[in-house]
């Protein structure tokens, strides 16, 4: 048997408040129909997507966490702007972007990324854009909607949405729902050294 697996930073109650704002705000302005918004209560900080594990790696993955997660102390971050990938022609996600202690937050992804290569996961294609998924943008969006996407969302390209400091990292499920993904955190570890990280 294998789960759907990712490690993440969760969010905090105040800030997915914020998240749903903003979704709201921009759906209003957006073109109907033209993105599938995430449910806030899902949106987190991703680190690392492992894809199908079997259940029998999970303790592995865990191991791995708490030892990278041992590395980097606890981070302010800021949740600010909007932006898609891959580009403002063929939009196919819509995120919110992440200021403030990048570089504690790319040590870990990095700790994060170097233990599951270790493990024979595959490494990233790409290098690692922190963000969080707002939406997904509908494959039926030609490009004058895509065109009037961007422009709902030129207002908030530089908006302040929240701030957070992330102190624990999570090794998380993805199951499809009929409203779209859920996500289950699997098993918590604090950031900071390891003989605190081993409470949490």
């Amino acid at each position: 048997m294998s789960r759907r697996i990712f490690a993440a930073l969760e969010l905090p109650p105040e800030l997915q408040r914020q998240l749903a704002q903003l979704q709201k705000d921009l759906q209003a302005a957006a073109p109907p129909r033209s993105v599938r918004w995430v449910r806030p209560e899902g949106i987190h900080l991703t680190l690392k997507f492992y894809g199908d594990v079997a259940e029998a790696r999970l303790l592995e993955l865990q191991a791995g966490l708490a030892r990278a997660a041992g590395a980097v102390s606890p981070m302010a971050l800021t949740a600010e702007g909007v932006g898609v990938f891959p580009n403002p022609a063929r939009p196919t996600v819509v995120w919110a972007g992440i200021s403030g202690e990048l570089a504690p937050l790319k040590q870990l992804q990095a700790a994060v990324e170097a233990e599951a290569l270790a493990l024979g996961f595959k490494p990233e294609g790409r290098g690692y854009h922190p963000h969080l998924t707002l939406g997904r943008v509908n494959d039926s969006v030609g490009p004058a909607e895509a065109r009037r996407l961007m422009d709902a969302l030129g207002p908030a390209r530089a908006r302040p949405i929240g701030r957070f400091s992330p102190a624990k990292l999570s090794l998380m499920e993805s199951e499809l729902g009929p409203g779209g993904s859920v996500y289950t955190p699997l098993n918590t570890v604090a950031l900071g050294p390891l003989e605190r990280s081993s409470q949490g």
